[in-house]
């Protein structure tokens, strides 16, 4: 059996009732914001590689390129001394330690390279024998005079495009040229 509402209540809950769900809805669909944390506040490395502060020496995108496990690994990133002096900067991997000095106000690749913006260089950093799988990550020590020693996990990247060759015994990598595999239109 079907209930029917009085006469003098059927114009005026309709709507009413209509409105009431509405903004039911609307405030329950527009709560979900409330319970979930803006994604753009969260940090997070927008890279391959890991990054680190060090007083006013800054790691960006650092990471090791090998072959495989215990061959020689090359580490790629950069080092940027936003402070008025120069900064040495002693890194350890394994066994091997290798100290750089970063010029005031300049950034330099650990690689070895130029930047496109400074010209200053460095002696590359090389890892003898990389102690983890490509895919994993490796403890290297990064030590400065002033901000001590700093232990980061790098991560550890097969040596292939974009990062190129490592060491003599593994080719550099050279992207195929662009060609057009579309036929054109007619």
């Amino acid at each position: 059996m079907t209930r029917r509402l009085p006469s003098h209540l059927n114009s005026v809950s309709r709507p009413a009732l209509g409105a009431v769900t509405l903004a039911a809805a609307a405030t329950t669909l527009s709560g979900c914001m409330y319970l979930s944390p803006a994604q753009t506040t969260k940090s997070y490395e927008a890279a391959d590689g890991t990054s680190a502060t060090m007083g006013s020496l800054q790691l960006q995108n650092v990471l090791i390129v090998t072959g495989a496990k215990g061959d020689v690994g090359q580490m790629q990133g950069l080092a940027v001394n936003n402070g008025q002096s120069p900064i040495k900067l002693t890194v350890t991997a394994g066994k091997q330690t290798t100290t750089i000095t970063v010029p005031a106000a300049t950034a330099v690749r650990l690689d070895g390279k130029q930047t496109a913006d400074d010209k200053a260089t460095v002696s590359p950093v090389s890892v003898p024998s990389v102690a983890a799988q490509p895919g994993s990550s490796q403890k290297v020590t990064f030590s400065t005079v002033k901000s001590g020693a700093t232990d980061i996990q790098v991560p550890v990247l097969l040596d292939q495009y974009p990062y190129g060759s490592a060491s003599p015994d593994h080719p550099t990598f050279t992207p195929p040229p662009n060609t057009q595999t579309e036929e054109p239109p007619a």
